[in-house]
């Protein structure tokens, strides 16, 4: 965490912030002034976002006087420096409380090393209930389909039949309907249960390297209610003040965040919603038809509704209306992480924005409706779509938004029969308002990428040589061994606003990356990231080292492997997993990394942890709100290696912290006896100012098919 290495390149533009770097001891007031000097303005957001279709919709928002998250963030400067650092305690009334050299203890009595694991747990707690909830969603789904009491199809019997498998059932003379309640009830009971037993799920899905380490470690949970449940008990007023209860707390909780709301929640939706398909498309503001066409966009995470609307929108009957409004066409447009669960299922559905960016396409004026469910959903949609014609239409009850219409799958489900009546509902309502559409208000960047997706594990094992029954990828170990490729590098979490230049650190991060080659994969909002900066094209192996360049090129695949939404991290851990299995090693041995440059919501503590249980090493180039505290730095840092293999490492700088993750994986090479060469850091006019023509700039349409 200090500043001892010796670095080949600094990025010019976070040393232009004169930030102190953190030290531990350092004073409350440096430490306040180091994350205050860590954020950019919005004229250097427009200037070195790697988005330059976000960047232009600023100007024009700037230019019609519409608010969006930059003009927001600018207006809360200065954010309270207690709060950003994690040393501010507002659970009970006694407070808030804010601890300094001066004052060390809250009216309670904690210290600022319990302030921040209590607010960093409830943090957890938050986000686990968050995933949770589309948990349960995908988990209802699956039940109704193999009861068959909603319309909703099993598109991957082969997959139920692999997960029951793994989950130990008996699937002799069981249909796969059967199956698929039997599946449900398990991935519901270790979602919801408060009686202590046996989690199931973890055992038969977890590496048993893994299980066994977590059994031995005391973190294995009861379910992930309970978690939530306990968590908040724990860090309730005159409860728990043991800062080691606390950790232990915290690693339990991550457990039941990875393995029963990310795992569990991505292997039902490929069982109900299908296998990754590759696929080739435009994704980014500039795939928008701005003519003739009826623009619905799909926000959120919760997929039974969306995947509802996308199986009905080109049918004949929907057709028919659309003509009758005067338009030739209908089309979905996803955001967020609804987006990315639809562009790696070959729907023809171009990806837009991501949740931080979902007001600029918004702002484009072109779209007749925006479908939304729950997280990651920002409220700020809400005054830009009241610019436009443009109509939000919420169907979640847990995500409802102030003047938008409802129509939404009852919150007891009641009505999930009649899902598709709802989808035509939501369909009709966007169909009748195009005729309000002011095409003197639109406004599209023409800027979009090519890309290339549909990896699953199973077409990424077709592809390196690997086995699902072994769960092993024997090609990628190979390729590892031999040195052709120097490891693997996951790219997942959000894009934040505060802390860094808008989708900047996590392109520099995966170009540096794959220059020298590092295969990446990627998923959520920060893979999406990746996805508008054109390195999920097979085009960008020009970028690549000449290593991965060949191996790329011979499968003609990109070097950035685009894996789906943010529950789709189970692909990318399983690739690794699969691959050290392979390898004949653990995880913590392999040359594997996670990289999480800009986390914002609750859910990216959970995400980023996930990796570290599982013994992967994970990077942040945005600090948590837990800069206060000496001790849960040491912890998550350092400690946390020592007892589970891997922990969590902090550099604002994207320059350092690509450096930082080569050193690493060359570390992890050299332990094994595998070929070590040395690495190359390109310069700011080589990773930002070159712009690979996978991305078009101001180029003629080029229409999704």
């Amino acid at each position: 965490m200090t500043d001892e290495k010796n670095y080949r390149y600094d990025d010019e533009l976070t040393g232009s912030r004169n930030a102190p770097h953190y030290e531990p001891g350092m004073p409350m007031k440096d430490r306040i002034r180091l994350v205050h000097r860590l954020n950019y303005s919005k004229e250097e957001v427009i200037k070195h976002t790697a988005n330059k279709a976000v960047a232009e919709m600023v100007e024009h928002m700037d230019r019609a006087g519409i608010s969006n998250t930059f003009d927001r963030f600018l207006q809360q400067h200065p954010q309270c420096g207690y709060g950003l650092t994690g040393a501010c305690c507002a659970f009970c009334s006694y407070g808030p409380c804010r601890v300094t050299e001066k004052a060390p203890l809250s009216v309670c009595g904690k210290d600022v090393d319990l302030i921040v694991a209590g607010n960093a747990l409830r943090r957890l707690a938050s986000g686990m209930a968050a995933h949770g909830a589309h948990a349960r969603e995908v988990f209802i789904a699956l039940k109704a389909a193999g009861e068959g009491t909603a319309p909703i199809p099993v598109r991957c019997p082969e997959k139920a039949l692999a997960v029951a498998r793994t989950l130990g059932f008996d699937i002799e003379e069981k249909s796969v309907e059967q199956l698929c309640v039997e599946i449900a009830d398990r991935f519901i009971d270790d979602l919801q249960r408060s009686l202590p037993k046996r989690h199931d799920t973890i055992f038969s899905l977890a590496q048993k390297e893994r299980s066994s380490l977590w059994e031995k470690l005391g973190v294995i949970p009861i379910s992930a209610y309970h978690e939530c449940f306990e968590v908040n008990n724990l860090t309730s007023h005159g409860t728990d003040s043991d800062f080691e209860s606390h950790m232990q707390a915290f690693m339990r909780a991550v457990v039941a965040y990875a393995m029963t709301t990310v795992v569990s929640t991505s292997l039902a939706t490929d069982i109900v919603y299908g296998l990754p398909q590759r696929s080739k498309l435009n994704v980014n503001l500039g795939s928008i038809q701005q003519e003739g066409c009826i623009n619905i966009g799909i926000n959120g995470h919760a997929p039974m509704v969306a995947f509802a609307i996308c199986d009905i929108v080109g049918t004949p009957k929907i057709m028919e209306k659309v003509k009758a409004a005067g338009a030739g066409d209908i089309k979905l447009y996803g955001m967020c992480c609804t987006g990315g669960e639809f562009v790696e299922r070959d729907l023809g559905i171009p990806l837009v924005a991501m949740a931080s960016s979902a007001e600029m396409a918004v702002a484009t004026g072109a779209f007749e409706a925006i479908v939304v469910d729950q997280q990651d959903v920002l409220p700020g949609m809400m005054p830009v779509a009241r610019r436009f014609h443009t109509k939000v239409i919420t169907t979640s009850p847990s995500g409802r938004k102030e003047g938008a219409i409802v129509l939404e799958l009852d919150y007891y489900l009641k009505n999930l029969d009649k899902i598709y009546e709802l989808a035509e509902q939501i369909l009709d309502i966007a169909i009748d308002n195009y005729r309000n559409r002011d095409v003197q208000k639109v406004h599209i960047p023409d800027i979009r990428a090519k890309v290339e997706l549909g990896f699953s594990v199973e077409e990424v094992a077709r592809l390196f040589d690997g086995s699902m029954p072994e769960k092993k990828i024997h090609g990628l170990a190979r390729l590892l061994r031999e040195g052709k490729l120097r490891g693997v590098v996951n790219f997942g979490s959000c894009g934040n606003v505060r802390g860094a230049v808008f989708e900047r650190n996590q392109v520099i991060i995966a170009r540096q990356l794959i220059k020298n080659d590092v295969l990446v994969t990627a998923h959520g909002c920060s893979g999406m990231g990746l996805l508008f900066a054109g390195l999920a094209h097979p085009d960008a192996s020009k970028l690549c080292g000449p290593g991965l360049r060949e191996v790329v090129e011979s499968l003609d695949i990109p070097p950035a492997l685009h894996v789906g939404a943010c529950t789709d991290s189970t692909r990318a851990s399983q690739i690794m997993a699969y691959t050290a299995n392979a390898a004949g090693q653990a995880n913590p041995a392999m040359p594997f990394a996670m990289v999480a440059a800009d986390p914002a919501a609750e859910k990216t503590m959970g995400a980023r942890f996930a990796f570290v249980m599982n013994g992967i090493e994970t990077y942040s180039c945005v600090q948590d709100n837990t800069l206060a505290s000496d001790r849960f730095i040491d912890y998550v840092s350092n400690r946390m290696r020592c007892m589970v293999g891997a922990a969590l490492n902090w550099n604002p700088d994207p320059y350092r912290t690509a450096e930082d993750i080569l050193r690493m994986l060359d570390a992890k090479r050299s332990a094994l006896g595998w070929p070590v060469r040395d690495y190359l850091i390109g310069t700011r006019e080589e990773i930002e100012d070159r712009i690979p023509d996978t991305v078009e700039i101001g180029k003629s349409f080029c229409k999704n098919n």
